[in-house]
């Protein structure tokens, strides 16, 4: 009886579970059509990533106005011998920073003054970042009093006095160009008279403001050139 019941257990016994049968050969046909549509989704996954990059590349905004006058190209600075009261520094030696520079010669008029009050908080609204700038005003003939009662009224503006003949022939430096000067054309202003100027870190003259620009415009600005700049 036991031979009986070992005899029937080896022998094999069919599976219940189905047998996949094996898919039929695809055509060319189908093949290529295959191969076509695996392309297309390459493409479109690519398109994803480039798209956006392309777009900021070749998209240039016509409101992306800047508020101030732009030198161009920069002009550098160089070789203007002032004194301070620590004694005789060139302009050049404050690079690495960017400087804010006011101008005056022989006096500073209300105008003169609120360029040098507007820098001073032009500084303090850059926040954190204001560590990055210099305020700086720069003159010539004017009395000594004169010059250390501005500096302390608006410190920490640091006050440098400049050679006559030595602003004079840097002072055209910062001249605007003749096409910024259009723009003004119709206004019965001095527009070279009463500006304040942005120098970047390297040393270059960048931009230059009128004596009425509105300080929350030219915030923006002096934002855009931070956030923009690697240096200083």
């Amino acid at each position: 009886m036991n031979d009986i019941n070992n005899e029937n257990s080896s022998e094999p016994v069919d599976s219940l579970e189905p047998v996949d049968s094996p898919e039929p050969a695809k055509t060319p046909a189908e093949i290529k059509k295959i191969q076509f549509w695996n392309r297309v989704q390459i493409l479109l996954v690519l398109a994803v990533f480039i798209a956006p990059l392309a777009g900021a590349y070749f998209y240039k905004p016509s409101s992306f106005i800047n508020y101030g006058d732009i030198y161009t190209p920069a002009r550098p600075i160089k070789g203007l011998l002032m004194t301070g009261d620590g004694g005789a520094v060139e302009l050049d030696s404050l690079r690495r920073q960017w400087v804010f520079l006011v101008t005056a010669k022989s006096r500073c008029e209300q105008p003169c003054e609120d360029n040098i009050l507007k820098i001073r908080q032009l500084r303090f609204m850059q926040n954190n970042d204001m560590t990055r700038i210099r305020t700086v005003f720069m003159h010539t003939g004017l009395p000594t009093e004169v010059a250390t009662d501005l500096a302390a009224k608006y410190s920490p503006v640091e006050s440098y006095s400049v050679a006559s003949q030595e602003y004079d022939e840097w002072i055209k430096i910062l001249q605007l160009d003749e096409a910024t000067r259009l723009k003004y054309q119709e206004q019965e202003v001095e527009i070279d008279q009463n500006r304040f100027y942005i120098i970047d870190p390297a040393g270059n003259l960048m931009m230059s403001y009128p004596a009425d620009s509105d300080p929350n415009f030219i915030k923006v600005d002096i934002k855009r050139l931070l956030k923009a700049s690697q240096i200083g």
